[in-house]
């Protein structure tokens, strides 16, 4: 055991990252087999300056995030910094603002006020391994209906499977070409509390090589890149 700890903290002194994502546009994907999308890119350019030539593994959210927490040296590219996850990661950032929002079909005639309101609602539609999911949970929400993915969830909506969607603002877009519908196909009804995107960086990994990322990335917020970035993937 001693053996193994030692090597685990070597492989850390060594700089040997892992960096995992998701599928979750337009934050990060796989497009013609290469991973892109603004947090991949925003790691990407970091990399570039740091001289880091990790490459980026996409998988399951969950997997990715049992790998974050149990592994000497991942990077979790664009998790939510939550209250619960604050003392499980080092964290760099932040990236982005977004918020969960409630969907339903345009014309449903569907107005929500209130969380509580939402309660109410037969059913709501939601991917099961993102944050949306927990947070909806915690505020006692019995009447989720989770989907596999958020393609699915929405896909069930627009079929009228179930009168709400709940999902990040920022991947409504996307999903909404991917489904290939009218961008006014859906309406939000009601906008849930932010959350903040950032990286976040196994415990064992040392505090100067997360300290060296962040400098760069509030480098790049100083010379510019980083809003073009924001520019190109999510038009502000």
């Amino acid at each position: 055991m001693v053996l193994l700890a030692w090597a685990c903290v070597l492989t850390v002194q060594a700089g040997e990252l892992r960096i995992l994502t998701t599928e979750v546009p337009p934050l990060a994907f796989t497009r013609d087999g290469q991973v892109t999308g603004f947090c991949v890119e925003v790691v990407k350019a970091i990399q570039q300056r740091l001289g880091e030539r990790t490459p980026i593994e996409v998988m399951p959210w969950t997997r990715a995030y049992q790998i974050g927490l149990s592994a000497p040296n991942v990077v979790l590219v664009c998790p939510k910094r939550t209250a619960e996850r604050e003392n499980l990661f080092k964290w760099v950032g932040p990236l982005l603002e977004s918020r969960t929002s409630f969907y339903a079909r345009a014309g449903s005639g569907i107005r929500l006020a209130s969380l509580d309101e939402a309660k109410q609602a037969s059913g709501i539609l939601i991917p099961r391994t993102f944050y949306s999911y927990t947070y909806l949970k915690g505020e006692g929400f019995t009447n989720l209906v989770a989907a596999e993915t958020s393609l699915t969830a929405m896909l069930m909506l627009l079929a009228g499977r179930q009168p709400l969607l709940a999902i990040d603002e920022v991947q409504v877009a996307d999903l909404l070409v991917r489904a290939q519908v009218d961008e006014r196909a859906v309406e939000r009804v009601l906008r849930a509390a932010p959350a903040i995107s950032y990286l976040s960086f196994s415990r064992a990994l040392p505090d100067d090589l997360v300290a060296r990322w962040q400098a760069e990335l509030e480098r790049m917020k100083g010379d510019g890149s980083f809003a073009r970035l924001q520019k190109e993937w999510l038009g502000h």
